[in-house]
């Protein structure tokens, strides 16, 4: 038995279509649904490893960024909470900022750095290697404990890997990343504190 659904228009006849018809139709819209989804999310992803400074390797995009301080979420805490600003930590090891501090006026800075695909999808599981020079200071370089987050307003195109760390304003640093053989060396200037 075939089923049918009615199409009435105002002033016009009632035609019959196959339920088929509609069937098609939904499948049709369901897939151009999910091509522009896609393509946020492919916007999305290019976004993450644009901003701040880039560097490529063969199989990788880096993009750095350093800036205030960020106050640090679990999960749980970012459930209960509900920050409209932040990060919440995915996995790795938290070092300040937790829970509301900001330590801007201690030196700390919120060093991130996101990595893509040459293609530009978001890396979503990297274990990268994150060490900080300041030829300035007296201090040696110094690894970043690294910590997988992502902002409170952000998704998994915004996975990116880092953590607060001591920093002095102004001073030139210089952040070596590494994952799976491949490394990238910036040279950048700490910003001064909004404050």
């Amino acid at each position: 038995m075939r089923q049918t659904f009615l199409v009435t228009r105002k002033h016009s006849r009632t035609r019959r279509f196959p339920l088929r018809s509609l069937g098609l139709a939904l499948i049709a819209l369901a897939a151009v649904a999910a091509v522009a989804a896609e393509g946020a999310a492919a916007a999305g992803s290019a976004a993450a490893c644009s901003s701040g400074d880039v560097a490529k390797t063969p199989k990788y995009v880096f993009s750095l960024s350093i800036g205030p301080t960020e106050t640090m979420y679990t999960p749980a805490q970012a459930r209960s909470k509900h920050p409209t600003s932040g990060e919440i930590m995915l996995s790795g090891q938290m070092t300040s900022g937790m829970a509301g501090m900001t330590m801007d006026n201690l030196g700390m800075r919120h060093l991130e750095v996101h990595i893509c695909t040459p293609g530009g999808a978001v890396v979503t599981n990297a274990q990268p290697k994150i060490v900080v020079s300041d030829p300035a200071s007296k201090t040696m370089a110094v690894a970043v404990p690294v910590e997988k987050m992502q902002g409170v307003n952000g998704g998994p195109s915004d996975i990116h890997y880092g953590n607060n760390v001591t920093l002095d304003e102004g001073h030139k640093v210089t952040v070596t990343v590494s994952l799976n053989g491949q490394t990238v060396v910036f040279h950048t200037r700490v910003p001064h504190s909004s404050m």
